[in-house]
């Protein structure tokens, strides 16, 4: 499961409105104090007697006309819930959206630079300037991550390709953090007759939730060496004449809300006979999601054992790393 390709600045249109129809507000925005810029999306849900699909590729049948709701983030102190500042967000349509069953490739988002403080209570207030119904969501942030294990205090990422010597990775939780997530970019060189180029492979861990929300926890998720360049060897296609050199991995740690890990937990395929998917909403006055996420990356160089193992070991042979 991948937490947060759900989860970046991009947004998803996948929230279903089944109401007979009136005017309904879909939102969908995760803020993190890291991103130099916060987006959210801002939809209109809709349902009529014609067709559904083609009423969603029209442009004006989705999106709010420019000027006709006004969008601001209120920033409240969690100590006295009073506002200390308000960002009205602007709009944006240069971001393209994938081809898909909704209006592409132009969509219209709102955003603000605005700085964000971890240790406050975020706002989102959507009022419609025709009807002056407000709608509203909100959301803690959430704090840097403590680590218990080696990934802050060493240059060097550990790895064994010995599968009774797992690398751990180790932390505690953090306040309003249920869900977390680790993806391990491996970074490396290709080296051909055109010249030499740096690549890169993401390897998403499977999620860890907590069962405390307020307090601290001891966490941990493990992988082996073997586990790691298995992925590595199905990832990274056979070419003759290609010449490769182990460059670096970044760990990318993502922590989300316990509003985020409900609707990641209901968003999965059903299993089961019942394939009716339950619909989740945190904002108030309309449907979606606004709560945060916050992601940090940490860039290592790998040990020597385990880059002797994808130069040596026979099964990776065809992959042509070289020290």
């Amino acid at each position: 499961m991948v937490l947060f390709t759900l989860i970046c600045t991009s947004c998803t249109n996948d929230l279903k409105v089944l109401a007979p129809y009136k005017n309904i507000t879909v939102v969908y925005g995760l803020i993190d104090q890291n991103d130099p810029v916060h987006y959210v999306r801002i939809n209109k849900g809709f349902e009529g007697s014609g067709n559904a699909y083609t009423m969603a590729q029209q442009y004006d049948s989705i999106y709010y006309p420019v000027g006709s709701i006004s969008v601001v983030l209120e920033d409240s102190s969690t100590t006295s819930y009073s506002i200390v500042n308000t960002y009205k967000l602007d709009t944006i349509t240069t971001i393209p959206l994938s081809p898909g069953t909704f209006s592409y490739p132009k969509q219209l988002l709102y955003y603000t630079k605005a700085s964000l403080n971890p240790a406050d209570y975020y706002n989102l207030v959507i009022t419609n300037l025709k009807t002056g119904q407000k709608i509203i969501g909100s959301t803690f942030l959430l704090a840097d991550i403590v680590f218990t294990s080696e990934l802050y205090g060493s240059r060097i990422f550990s790895v064994s390709f010995n599968q009774f010597a797992p690398a751990t990775i180790a932390w505690n939780s953090s306040a309003n953090a249920r869900i977390y997530q680790i993806t391990i970019q491996f970074y490396y060189d290709e080296v051909t007759q055109a010249g030499r180029t740096m690549k890169s492979i993401n390897w998403v861990l499977p999620s860890v939730t907590s069962n405390i929300l307020n307090a601290e926890a001891a966490m941990e998720t493990q992988f082996t060496g073997q586990q790691f360049c298995s992925f590595i060897g199905s990832s990274i296609p056979y070419e003759a004449g290609v010449t490769r050199y182990v460059d670096s991995i970044g760990i990318v740690f993502t922590s989300g809300t316990d509003d985020l890990n409900t609707y990641v937990q209901l968003s999965q395929p059903p299993l089961g006979i019942n394939q009716d998917v339950p619909s989740f909403s945190d904002v108030k006055n309309g449907v979606g999601l606004f709560t945060a996420r916050h992601i940090q990356t940490f860039y290592k160089l790998l040990n020597s054992q385990f880059i002797d193992s994808l130069v040596s070991e026979p099964q990776f042979q065809d992959l042509h790393f070289q020290q």
